[in-house]
């Protein structure tokens, strides 16, 4: 960071300067020779040494706070993150064509990075095929009820709210479904925020500083599904077809693990080949874990409104004085004697730093920096519902 370059050069130079006229706590020898006693240079050596400790911890701590610093915002994961929270496979960008009966080949696992979560589902599977499950839809809701519509709402609070008298027994499912199951989401916001500040200061005889710093960074997503429905089928039909499809001669080669990489290869190339080793037992294990799935049920919505944000800043000063400690006779700075330059004549006294306010020399520096980022889908209609996310039936072949 550009900050903490200039923090870490201004600190460089004072303990250069430091140095150079002598350790902390000893005052220079005057120019005859006789050397001044020191004034406790161990002690403040250790004062400095800890307020550096104290101020690294402080940078440390910081700098895990100011992720939103400079926002990188990325929208599939953030979608991914939030719609997974539903409790369903989030599907970004959400589209039409993907249907209950979908096999797909997934990436399931990454041993090496949270890529396979942090990726849009078209970007860690690839779609085999579909398998027809019209009967075994139409026969899972042959035996749902499917109740009378819900009256228009009373126009006063406290009025009741009418049912409406079906025509036949509530109890007995439809010989034909002609709408949508419903299913409702509710808005939500999900805010993560990181916040971190430290300070650190020495005083001492010879030295008296301070660094102070702040960081946080906010994420926020927001979504709000409108005409939202579903239709699936149990899990237990769903899985009697994987098995079948398994078993099939035609396509049992997409059941095992050479088959499933095969196909992913298409996806990532050569990569989903790659081995890691296993920290606890050394032994040597595929990166990626790989499934295949069946689509089971999907959640469709007719309006979909998403806003994503970040909102990052880090913020601080320093500053470093040198107290001005040299012996009284000193201090004085008198000018130098008669005939010093050789013509005779007294010298002026050489110019002095100027002195802040407490009497001490130095030096301060303050810094701050923001960035924002925000993505915004604004609420709107769609001509025919789009999936937003599934669930389904998984197979994962043996290593």
């Amino acid at each position: 960071m550009f900050w903490q370059g200039v923090l870490a050069a201004g600190l460089r130079r004072t303990i250069e300067s430091w140095i150079m006229g002598g350790p902390p706590g000893e005052v220079a020898p005057p120019a005859s020779g006789t050397p001044a006693p020191a004034r406790n240079g161990f002690k403040t050596w250790i004062v400095v040494a800890g307020f550096m400790v104290v101020a690294a911890a402080t940078f440390a701590l910081v700098r895990w706070a100011e992720t939103g610093e400079q926002p990188k915002l990325s929208v599939a994961k953030q979608w991914n993150e939030a719609i997974q929270k539903l409790g369903f496979e989030p599907v970004y960008p959400p589209i039409e064509d993907i249907q209950v009966g979908d096999v797909f080949a997934m990436i399931s696992d990454d041993a090496v990075s949270d890529s396979a979560t942090d990726e849009p589902f078209a970007g860690r599977s690839i779609k085999l095929l579909h398998l027809d499950m019209t009967s075994e839809i139409e026969d899972a809701y042959r035996a749902v009820y499917q109740f009378p519509a819900t009256n228009a709402r009373p126009d006063h609070d406290g009025q009741v709210w009418p049912q409406t008298v079906a025509t036949d027994s509530l109890f007995k499912p439809p010989a034909t479904r002609t709408t949508l199951p419903l299913v409702l989401f509710p808005r939500f916001t999900i805010t993560n925020v990181k916040r971190a500040s430290g300070s650190a200061s020495a005083m001492s005889q010879l030295l008296s500083g301070g660094f102070g710093a702040d960081a946080s960074s906010t994420e926020t997503v927001e979504v709000r599904f409108s005409a939202t429905e579903t239709y699936g089928v149990p899990a237990v039909p769903a899985e009697l077809r994987l098995l079948d499809f398994c078993e099939d001669d035609a396509t049992k080669g997409f059941c095992t693990q050479q088959g499933l990489r095969k196909q992913l290869s298409i996806l990532i190339g050569k990569r989903i080949d790659d081995k890691v080793k296993d920290r606890k037992t050394g032994v040597e294990r595929p990166r990626f874990s790989v499934e295949l799935a069946l689509v089971s049920r999907v959640f469709l919505a007719r309006s979909i409104q998403t806003s994503m944000g970040e909102d990052g800043g880090t913020r601080g000063n320093v500053g470093v004085n040198q107290q001005a400690v040299l012996p009284a006779a000193a201090a004085q700075a008198a000018p130098v004697a008669a005939g010093a330059s050789g013509d005779g004549k007294p010298q002026s006294p050489a110019p002095t730093p100027q002195a802040g306010p407490n009497g001490a020399l130095g030096g301060a520096i303050a810094f701050e920096r923001r960035a924002t980022s925000n993505v915004l889908l604004p609420d709107t209609l769609l001509p025919r519902p789009v999936v937003v996310g599934f669930k389904s039936v998984r197979l994962r072949p043996v290593e």
